[in-house]
């Protein structure tokens, strides 16, 4: 039986995944284009003055635990990537120049002991929803459901500092069944942590493996626009004009621009636009990553609340005014979660945050003050970390936007109430025949990048059955 022809668009972990899996399974051709040079969207990494970087600003939730690593046995190559748990220290929380081990030391945030009970009925009442109850839970947010236990400023301020880092969204967006699900995989696996060589390691990983099969991979060949005829994908039309044949076309593109810039929206009945153009992006972090001369801390992960004052803060976002101090940081210690990720005696540390709304047009001045407000906050997270400062590099959502488009946003159609589930994006087309999307918008359940390993699964298991 002759092989079918995939043609997939895009290297990130959906497409670099999904591709690897079908050219492994033995029944297709896979040809994968990527417009980029680096492999990996938004997983990507790249190398300065012996400092290696990742595109965005990452810790994984389950490593070779979750669906990430299961692509991986599924191909055959569990050991491509080398996981560094992030344990001994565990990831801990600054809270306001307060170093606070949560929920250890959950004492250290000032808490009147009936609040720490009230955290606690809180933990077992959402932990103890069953499994097939978490649909219906998806339609209440973590935010109501907190608000039944407690009202403290302060513990608002942990969960809303954990449901932006989760899914970056706040709290009063975050369905409840979304985050019990993903909390308690992760207390299950106790295996959040950092690949080795950056979160790059990962997709290169998937796309060796889908030239080890023997598929191909092209970088630095950007694709015009998918080829339809007769309601059905062809292929490929290269943005130098070249057509490429195909049986299947997936895209790694993400839902909206696939319809609107590659297929165009004449092919898509009203009903399929509409869905698609109700649906919202997730929030834009700020990074700031900090070449250091020497080690200036042993920990792996800090997670910073500079403020508890939540319902002012709330309104102070609507407003899109930044802080002195940005809060709801999140800063891994990249070099002690991977020590090869900087030369020796060096120290590499990235701190993200922010997720606050970006102007239509920002100015030079609005995007500095964004990086003046995170820089102050890595100070308090880290005293004295001025005098060790080697560089630093600056990105925030015009970087991302120049990149991959979809407004800067970090994750793509975000999992807030109403995007969840059985509400996510399209992974079979409903207008093109023989087009998929495999990416983060189209996967179900998981955080980040496991998002778009989960559409890799979905989609190959779908392709599979057929």
């Amino acid at each position: 039986m002759s092989k079918k022809k995939v043609v997939i668009i895009g290297s990130g972990i959906g497409g670099s995944g999904v591709g690897a899996l079908l050219a492994h399974s033995g029944n297709y051709e896979v040809s994968l284009y990527e417009r980029n040079k680096l492999i990996g969207g938004r997983f990507a990494s790249y190398e300065k003055d012996g400092f290696k970087f990742d595109i965005g600003c990452h810790l994984i939730a389950n490593c070779d635990k979750g669906a990430l690593g299961r692509i991986l046995t599924l191909v055959g190559h569990p050991d491509w990537v080398e996981w560094h748990y992030a344990v001994k220290p565990a990831p801990g929380i600054n809270f306001k120049g307060k170093r606070v081990r949560f929920p250890k030391e959950i004492d250290g945030l000032g808490l009147p002991p009936e609040e720490v009970g009230k955290i606690m009925e809180f933990y077992n009442r959402a932990l103890s929803i069953p499994e097939e109850e978490y649909d219906a839970w998806d339609k209440r947010s973590v935010y109501s459901l907190l608000q039944e236990y407690t009202k403290n400023e302060t513990v608002r301020s942990v969960f809303s500092l954990l449901n932006r880092i989760f899914f970056v969204i706040s709290d009063q967006e975050t369905p409840v069944g979304e985050y019990v699900r993903c909390t308690k995989q992760m207390l299950s696996t106790r295996s959040n942590g950092y690949p080795a060589g950056g979160t790059g390691s990962v997709p290169e990983a998937y796309v060796k493996s889908i030239k080890t099969d023997g598929g191909q991979v092209f970088l630095n060949t950007p694709i015009k626009q998918i080829a339809v005829e007769n309601g059905e994908a062809k292929g490929i039309i290269l943005e130098n004009g070249k057509k490429v044949e195909a049986d299947i076309v997936i895209s790694n593109a993400g839902n909206r621009p696939t319809v609107d810039f590659l297929v165009g929206r004449k092919h898509y009945r009203p009903e399929v636009l509409a869905r698609l153009d109700k649906y919202e992006y997730s929030g834009c972090f700020s990074m700031i990553k900090i070449a250091l001369d020497q080690p200036i801390s042993d920990e792996k992960m800090v997670m910073y609340i500079g403020r508890d004052d939540m319902s002012v803060l709330d309104e102070e976002r609507r407003a899109g005014i930044i802080p002195e101090v940005l809060t709801d940081v999140m800063a891994p210690v990249i070099s002690n979660l991977d020590p090869k990720a900087c030369p020796e005696g060096r120290q590499l540390i990235i701190a993200g945050g922010g997720t606050y709304p970006t102007p239509e047009k920002p100015d030079s001045a609005w995007f500095k003050k964004l990086e003046t407000s995170l820089f102050n906050a890595v100070k308090i997270i880290y005293p004295g970390i001025e005098k060790h400062i080697m560089w630093t590099n600056f990105t925030a959502s015009r970087e991302i936007d120049n990149l991959f488009g979809e407004g800067g946003n970090i994750v793509g159609i975000s999992q807030k109430i109403g995007q969840v589930g059985p509400d996510r994006p399209f992974l079979v087309d409903p207008c093109v025949k023989n087009l998929y999307h495999c990416s983060a918008d189209s996967g179900v359940h998981g955080i980040g990048g496991e998002l778009a390993a989960d559409s890799a699964l979905r989609l190959f298991e779908l392709l599979e059955s057929k």
